[in-house]
């Protein structure tokens, strides 16, 4: 007999706390539950047999005056009709009888009367090497010797032999520069920076040509020296008026309280700002100017 005893953690989410208490340790659990044995019930067996066609079934209908279904009245006996529901041949095919022979013994063209043997396929003969040429035997001979004598070689003697025929190295002395071919001529590289040089100042000066010739009546294109200079002097300007301005207390709103300082402020500002004027027009590339002539 089987005792079966439930889960406790199944019975915990179900049950109330004292009955879970029973398969816990707990004070509810002293003494031992009841367990009651249940029997385990018989295997099933159907009342009726395995070998009987089911009612209305349609297996085994083929080749016999059957209609469409079999055994309609639920029959536990086997019931077989005029016909046989298997013919003698209904398996995997008829008897085989034994084979004939596929080759006539017919005695004529010479034939021996004996029954013709099958048909067998002549074994393929791999074809010998090709022999080779009389430059490559000699060549593979040459190849053998070396490799022989080469095994036989000793290695230290023959160093020592070679060490003492060869001819002493000399040593190089020094360089004489001067005897060089190409000694005290300006290189190549130089002439061709040069002759660069040389056609970018052409270029800039049919340039200057050409627009002094395209000049205004009266006007002459300035000079990037003058240009320069003059930049250079206004600059210089620049830096002695600024510190003039700030040398003076009219930076602030709070110094300024006369107007001879209200003044002097803005005329210094309108002075730098007149030079900064000058030294941007100077800056384009190209100026022109009244000519004297």
């Amino acid at each position: 007999v089987q005792v079966q005893v439930p889960d406790p953690s199944l019975l915990r989410l179900s049950l109330p706390h004292h009955f879970v208490a029973m398969f816990e340790e707990s004070i509810y659990a002293l003494i031992p539950p009841v367990v009651h044995a249940t029997a385990r019930q018989d295997m099933y067996k159907s009342k009726f047999p395995t070998n009987v066609a089911p009612t209305a079934t349609t297996f085994g209908l083929l080749g016999t005056s059957a209609p469409g279904v079999k055994n309609v009245g639920g029959q536990m006996g086997a019931i077989e009709g005029a016909h046989r529901m298997r013919k003698t041949h209904a398996t995997f095919g008829k008897e085989a009888e034994a084979p004939k022979p596929l080759m006539r013994t017919s005695t004529a063209f010479g034939a021996t009367g004996e029954v013709g043997k099958t048909f067998q396929r002549a074994t393929v003969v791999a074809p010998k090497p090709v022999l080779p040429s009389k430059a490559e035997f000699s060549e593979a001979t040459m190849r053998v010797a070396a490799a022989q004598s080469a095994a036989k070689k000793n290695f230290v003697q023959a160093n020592a032999i070679e060490n003492i025929l060869s001819a002493p190295k000399r040593e190089e002395g020094p360089i004489d520069w001067k005897k060089k071919a190409d000694f005290g001529k300006v290189p190549i590289y130089l002439k061709n920076i040069k002759r660069e040089i040389t056609e970018e100042h052409e270029y800039i000066r049919a340039m200057q040509e050409a627009q002094a010739a395209a000049a205004p009546a009266g006007m002459r294109l300035m000079d990037e020296d003058e240009k320069l200079s003059l930049i250079f002097d206004l600059k210089t300007k620049w830096d002695a008026v600024n510190k003039e301005y700030q040398k003076h207390s009219t930076l602030s709103l709070a110094s300024l309280d006369t107007i001879g300082k209200v003044k002097r402020k803005e005329a210094f500002e309108a002075q730098l700002a007149q030079i900064e004027k000058d030294i941007e027009k100077l800056s384009k590339p190209v100026l022109w100017v009244h000519s004297p002539e």
